[in-house]
């Protein structure tokens, strides 16, 4: 059964209250049905019940994860595999490539993938100008070039917001050498440590320095599977508790991928933070602290890395600087350069980051 859409919580008479009211006497209740397996499927556990879940109920959970490579592998050859009996499978398509290729893909994502490049194998064989002309079934094929094609169009949940991560960035100084190779060396750390779980970074600069292409930047270098920009760009017209709940959710769908960068850009206006008063978003401020203190599931590794351009407000909340800590350095630099989370141009001096405890 599909769990999240009979078993949400009860938080108020209706409907869905008499349903789980039902199901919960029907598994242990005084006239409980016996010698029967019960399986439910949801991919909202956080929406159902909590007495749902109590021992002697459905008190086995097993988390169906998003594929590795081997099992993307499976599912491609599942999904293509009367295509290739019927040899309508080019002899070029190379499954374990494609397979190395879709990272964060869950199966539905990889069935649209194939789904889409038959749809450009069979516009080849279409004749626009006699629309009555029936298909060629011997010459249909499906080529590797018909998933290039369709791997274009096709973006997972789970994958890396490649549209926002067009900016560049030029290479203008030492001191801006430094700096991106200490923030590399924290990326690298990231991906291949497993003492270090969970890495936070904030880079601070002047309007325009580049602090927010800098972190795209970093976010392509990574080619980590999961990466998300949360920007208060999308975030216009939102309330309080829409913000909370949306940046809630790229935490969440971070933890499900192994390897994760989060870039949170422009922090003091995701705080809708204000200098008359000063007046910010606590529920905002709250939210961030606790999701950027809180430790990835086992298995998987977190980096975030904030953006500000006014470090002083930032300082004010010592608890969120605490936890978003980055290169830290000493001596000159260009004024106009990305900094470090003490506000020190980032030229000479030591990298160091801080894993919240």
């Amino acid at each position: 059964m599909q769990a999240a859409r009979v078993c949400t919580e009860r938080l108020s008479s209706g409907v869905h209250d008499t349903l789980v009211n039902q199901l919960l006497t029907k598994i242990d209740g005084v006239d409980s049905l016996n010698n029967i397996l019960l399986i439910g499927m949801t991919n909202r556990k956080d929406m159902l019940d909590e007495a749902l879940l109590r021992p002697g109920r459905l008190e086995v959970h097993i988390e169906i994860g998003l594929p590795d490579t081997k099992g993307r592998q499976q599912i491609f050859k599942i999904h293509t595999s009367k295509m290739s009996e019927n040899s309508f499978l080019d002899r070029d398509v190379d499954l374990l490539q494609l397979a190395e290729r879709t990272k964060n893909f869950s199966g539905a994502e990889i069935e649209g993938l194939v789904k889409g490049a038959v749809s450009f194998a069979l516009h080849r064989q279409v004749d626009v100008s006699d629309l009555s002309k029936p298909v060629d079934d011997e010459n249909l094929k499906v080529t590797m070039a018909d998933f290039e094609r369709a791997l274009q169009e096709i973006t997972p949940a789970f994958g890396s917001d490649k549209e926002s991560l067009l900016n560049g960035i030029i290479n203008y100084s030492s001191s801006f050498d430094h700096l991106y190779k200490s923030c590399l060396t924290l990326v690298n750390q990231c991906a291949n440590s497993e003492k270090t779980p969970l890495i936070s970074l904030l880079l601070d600069g002047p309007m325009g320095a580049g602090t927010t292409a800098l972190a795209a930047t970093l976010g392509i270098e990574s080619r980590f599977p999961f990466v998300k920009i949360i920007s208060p760009d999308d975030m216009v017209g939102f309330s309080e508790q829409a913000k909370c709940a949306k940046i809630s959710k790229v935490f969440d769908d971070a933890y499900k991928s192994a390897v994760s960068l989060i870039i949170l850009d422009d922090i003091e206006r995701l705080l809708e933070y204000v200098s008359i008063g000063p007046r910010f978003s606590n529920a905002v401020l709250q939210a961030l602290l606790v999701l950027v203190k809180r430790q990835p599931p086992p298995g998987r590794r977190l980096m975030v890395i904030g953006t500000t351009s006014n470090g002083d407000v930032l300082s004010s909340m010592d608890s969120l600087q605490r936890l978003l800590q980055g290169p830290c350095a000493e001596g000159g630099g260009h004024q106009d350069s990305p900094r470090g989370a003490e506000g020190l141009p980032a030229r000479g001096g030591r990298c160091s980051s801080r894993t919240p405890d």
